[in-house]
């Protein structure tokens, strides 16, 4: 218990040993952001430290109910008239949104847990989204709402403008996603908004030469017509392995700065969530700021916490983490949101720069003590699964021994409190570990 509470103190510490010099600001001195939400899903922006110093928001503290979540509300086996028919048969992977117990649940549940938001800080903002797929219910009710077998807008909208009415000091939102793409007919409520997905915008310098970045405007377009409160999902990580670098702040600053000129309201950053993910301290922080400052000299952010935050190693760590950065800015070449290490090494990762940076790092961190050692544990041993991923490019029984000695290294992740997984679906680390020792 006594190694756990450590881990744990240690974990709350992270991020928070030495910003208060380099990016505090109180609420006073703290400038407008042109986004009033700016949610990170990150672990280090689970922090309260960290979204206090920053001014920043989390899906888990900061809605009240939120994305594909309505099991929630209505239970894992709902009521069947709460149950989608698609093709003329029920089927429980979507919902009906003309469903009246679905609606008497929402309201149940509202008036439970937030009440009618009248309190002052108890409003709140609410996800009514369908499950994550295509489906849309065509039921009798749905159909005349407006569905078709593509489009569930209509019906879900219904919902949202009825709950709306009931709750109007509540926020209610949709996503722009699968079967809600397309926007709705009529005007929507002042207090009913839409989360509009980024996944079409390549991770890329010059995202907006492509037609899916035609795509995404022609979807703000439709919706701002229908609505002022426009959100924007976004992805910050590339979800097939967290545990390597993702050099993305000058291509998210670009967008960013998008959003801001198409009249966004609220940024939410899809991030490893609870994961540990390389330099994520680092990027949270800075993306924080930015969503201030969108001019914000992001070279000159990256040396300043480093410099303060790894007083030992940070000069080595920033130049490295630049380096990414520029060729990402210089090859515009797309960073992967699902990617292989071998495109990760075509878009960014120069394998024989990234083991001569490991190298210097690890040499480097046996000089180090205290609270600065403790953090490079952590990215040491993450950036162990990155050198095991290159040398699996390009296997040789020169290398048995490498891997070795990395397999070993990786493994000290189980004394780190959030490194059980390199990535989003089924990425276990031990599960990685047993399979190439198999």
């Amino acid at each position: 218990m006594k190694k756990k509470a450590i881990l744990i103190i240690y974990n709350m510490c992270l991020c928070v040993i030495g910003l208060t010099s380099c990016y505090a600001q109180n609420n006073d001195a703290r400038p407008v952001s042109p986004f009033e939400f700016r949610g990170i899903y990150s672990p280090t922006n689970a922090l309260d430290s960290i979204r206090d110093l920053f001014g920043t928001h989390h899906v888990d503290y900061d809605w009240g109910l939120w994305g594909h979540n309505l099991h929630k509300v209505v239970g894992e086996n709902p009521d069947e008239s709460i149950i989608a028919t698609i093709d003329g048969k029920k089927d429980k992977e979507q919902y009906c949104f003309s469903s009246e117990k679905m609606y008497d649940l929402l309201v149940e549940y509202i008036i439970d847990n937030f009440g009618d938001g009248e309190t002052p800080g108890s409003s709140t903002r609410i996800s009514i989204m369908p499950r994550d797929n295509k489906k849309s219910c065509t039921c009798k009710q749905c159909v005349a709402a407006g569905n078709t077998a593509e489009n569930a807008t209509p019906a879900v909208t219904s919902m949202m403008r009825k709950l709306a009415e009931r709750f109007p000091k509540h926020q209610f939102f949709t996503s722009a996603y699968h079967s809600t793409r397309t926007a709705p007919k009529e005007k929507l409520p002042s207090n009913v908004g839409v989360i509009i997905s980024a996944i079409d915008l390549p991770m890329r310098v010059t995202f907006t030469e492509n037609k899916g970045y035609r795509s995404f405007m022609s979807m703000v377009k439709e919706w701002k017509e229908k609505t002022d409160l426009i959100y924007v999902w976004d992805y910050s990580r590339n979800y097939s392995d967290y545990l390597s670098p993702f050099p993305c702040l000058k291509v998210m600053q670009r967008r960013f700065q998008l959003y801001n000129r198409l009249g966004v309201k609220g940024i939410f950053l899809n991030g490893s969530g609870d994961d540990y993910s390389a330099f994520d301290d680092m990027q949270t922080c800075i993306l924080a700021k930015m969503m201030y400052d969108l001019t914000l000299d992001v070279d000159a952010e990256v040396q300043k916490y480093y410099k303060i935050n790894y007083p030992e190693t940070g000069k080595l760590i920033a130049d490295y983490y630049l380096k990414l950065e520029r060729r990402v800015d210089e090859s515009n070449h797309i960073i992967p949101l699902y990617g292989s290490m071998e495109e990760e090494v075509a878009s960014y990762l120069n394998v024989k720069a990234f083991t001569e940076f490991r190298t210097q790092l690890e040499n480097a961190a046996e000089k180090v003590t205290g609270a600065e050692k403790e953090k490079l544990r952590y990215l040491l041993t993450s950036l162990s699964f990155t050198q095991l991923q290159m040398l699996a490019l390009n296997p040789s029984d020169d290398n048995q021994q490498l891997k070795a000695k990395l397999i070993r290294q990786l493994e000290g992740h189980k004394d780190l409190k959030g490194m059980d997984n390199y990535g989003e679906t089924d990425a276990v680390i031990d599960a990685y570990i047993q399979k190439l020792e198999n």
